[in-house]
């Protein structure tokens, strides 16, 4: 069937959305390294040059482009190989230190607004 995705309207922006999508991107390849789905399967959630080019127009952050694209490469490693472990590998450090970026931002400015509230309380 057509994949829709559903993005509920409580995002605040941007930042929000692409946070989440990382953490979706990040557990299909943790479930890919498990042997829990099969490389297909992987590419009809999120590591396609498909949902690459869909972010790209979204203007969703290259770093989350060049993540997607760089796992297309999966396809061309001999599947359960040394290498296609190892690339899978290298995808999940780099999803985590893109997520890091996000978190650590969402955590200063959620220190920003406590700052704020003791500064006028």
């Amino acid at each position: 069937g057509g994949l829709t995705m559903v993005i509920p309207k409580s995002f605040e922006d941007i930042d929000d959305l692409e946070a989440m999508l990382l953490t979706s991107i990040l557990g299909t390849l943790d479930a890919l390294k498990e042997d829990l789905i099969s490389y297909q399967q992987a590419e009809n959630y999120w590591l396609s040059d498909f949902m690459a080019e869909m972010f790209e127009q979204m203007k969703l952050s290259s770093e989350i482009v060049n993540l997607l694209q760089e796992s297309t490469k999966l396809k061309s490693l001999p599947i359960y190989s040394e290498a296609y472990y190892e690339k899978i590998q290298e995808l999940i450090q780099r999803s985590k230190n893109i997520i890091a970026q996000y978190y650590t931002e969402y955590d200063s400015q959620q220190e920003q607004q406590e700052n704020k509230k003791k500064l006028y309380s």
